[in-house]
C-alpha cells in the first residue's frame, strides 16, 4: 500500500509538489500567526511577569501595566506595616519623549523603579548612576536598531534628553521589548518622576515581596483589607488581566486565531482540489484495483497513505521555514515578538495529519463510488 503511495506520488510530480507547496504555505501560516499570539501573550504582561516579587498593589480596577492612575505613595509603607511582607518597592509607569541630539524625538514609556533592591531583571547600579552625563536609562535591545542612524546601532552612551533632562543610554537589556510600538525606557523612580512630571507623593504601583515559606495568598488578604482603594493581586492574575486587555480586548487575540484557521482552510483546500483532482485522473487505474478484488480499505487506505506522505513533507518543510522567519524576525527596530516553543510544533504535527487524512479521504470518496465494471467500458 505505502510502495504504491509513494509510486503514485512519484509518477505525478506536478501535483505532488503542488500539494507539498500548499501544505507548506498553511504550516508557515499556521506556525507564524501562532507564534505572534504567544509573542504577544508574552510581551503583553512583560512587566507584570518579569518583577521580582510576589504581589502587586495597583490601583482599583487597573487593566494593564502599562499606563494607570497614580496611587499615594504611602501605600508602600503601609504595605511594609503587614505581617509577612519582607520588602515593597514602588513602580512608575508613565509617558515621554525621548529627544536625541540630532533632533530627533520618540515617544516612550518610562518605567521606573525603586533601585535598592532588583525588581526587574535591569541592573539597579546602571539606573541608579547619575553622572555629568546625566541620568543613566536602559532599553531594549532592540531599539539599538530602531533608534540607530542609517543602519548603524544607537551606542551605549549616547545621550538624550527627556522632559529637559539629560540622559544616556547606560545599556541595553535582552527580552524586555514592550507590547506596543512605544518602547520602553527603564529608569529609577526619582528619575521617573522627574520624566514623567508625576507629584513626588505618588506613585502607579506597589511591588510586594512575602517572607519564605509565608502564605503569599494570606498575605494579599491582610493588604487588601488594610489599604483602601487598591487591588492586591499575584503576579498571575495581574499577567492575565495584562494580557485579556491588550489580546482579547483589544481584538488582536481574534484577528490572529481567524488568520490560523484560514491558514488551515487554505491547506485543506489546495492539498483537497489536489488529491481529487489526481483520483479523477487516475481512476480506471483504482477501478482494475477494485476488480482484481482489492476492497475499498485498501484503496482509500493508498490515498491516506498519499496524504500521509505529503503531510510529513510539507510539517517538516513548513516548520523549518517558520523558524528561519522567527529567527530573522526580532532584528528589526520595529519587529514584532514571534515565540515557537517546541510545544507548537508538537500541536502543527497532528494538525497537519488530520488536515492531510480528512483532504485524502475526500478525495477517496470519489473511488468507494466507483463499480469495478466501469473501468471496462
Amino acid at each position: 500500500m505505502w510502495h504504491i503511495a509513494w509510486y503514485n506520488l512519484y509518477r505525478d510530480k506536478a501535483r505532488f509538489i503542488t500539494a507539498v507547496v500548499g501544505l507548506v504555505f498553511a504550516v508557515v501560516l499556521m506556525a507564524v500567526q501562532a507564534s505572534i499570539f504567544l509573542g504577544a501573550l508574552h510581551n503583553s504582561s512583560l512587566l507584570a511577569e518579569q518583577m521580582s516579587g510576589d504581589l502587586w498593589i495597583v490601583p482599583y480596577k487597573a487593566s494593564n501595566a502599562d499606563f494607570s492612575v497614580p496611587m499615594p505613595g504611602h501605600r508602600r509603607y503601609q504595605a511594609l506595616g503587614v505581617p509577612g511582607v519582607e520588602r515593597t518597592g514602588r513602580m512608575v509607569v508613565g509617558f515621554s519623549v525621548l529627544r536625541f541630539p540630532s533632533g530627533r524625538q520618540e515617544p516612550v514609556i518610562v518605567v521606573g523603579t525603586d533601585t535598592e533592591h532588583r525588581w526587574l531583571p535591569i541592573d539597579s547600579d546602571l539606573i541608579r548612576a547619575k553622572t555629568a552625563e546625566g541620568r543613566g536609562v536602559v532599553l531594549d535591545r532592540r531599539e539599538s536598531v530602531r533608534f540607530g542612524d542609517h543602519g548603524v546601532p544607537l551606542a551605549t552612551g549616547s545621550r538624550a534628553e527627556m522632559n529637559a533632562h539629560r540622559v544616556f543610554i547606560a545599556d541595553y537589556a535582552s527580552g524586555m521589548a514592550s507590547f506596543t510600538p512605544t518602547p520602553y525606557v527603564f529608569t529609577s523612580y526619582e528619575a521617573a518622576l522627574d520624566f514623567t512630571r508625576l507629584d513626588q507623593d505618588y506613585t502607579i504601583f506597589v511591588m510586594v515581596k512575602c517572607d519564605p515559606g509565608v502564605d503569599v495568598l494570606a498575605v494579599r488578604h491582610e493588604l487588601a483589607r488594610r489599604i483602601p482603594d487598591v487591588e492586591v493581586l499575584t503576579k498571575a492574575e495581574f499577567a492575565e488581566r495584562c494580557w485579556s486587555y491588550w489580546v482579547m480586548g483589544t481584538g488582536m487575540g481574534y484577528s490572529l486565531g481567524l488568520m490560523a484557521v484560514l491558514a488551515l482552510i487554505v491547506g485543506m483546500t489546495i492539498v483537497g482540489q489536489t488529491f481529487v483532482t489526481g483520483v479523477l485522473v487516475k481512476l480506471p487505474e483504482y477501478g482494475i484495483l477494485k476488480a482484481l478484488g482489492f476492497r475499498n480499505r485498501f484503496v482509500a487506505g493508498t490515498i491516506v497513505a498519499q496524504g500521509v506522505i505529503v503531510a510529513l513533507i510539507g510539517y517538516v518543510l513548513g516548520c523549518a521555514g517558520s523558524l528561519l522567519i522567527s529567527k530573522f524576525a526580532g532584528t528589526g527596530g520595529t519587529a514584532v515578538t514571534m515565540l515557537m516553543p517546541p510545544a507548537l510544533f508538537m500541536v502543527l504535527l497532528p494538525l497537519t495529519l488530520v488536515m492531510c487524512v480528512a483532504s485524502s479521504l475526500i478525495a477517496a470518496w470519489r473511488v468507494f463510488r466507483l463499480a469495478p465494471a466501469e473501468v471496462f467500458r
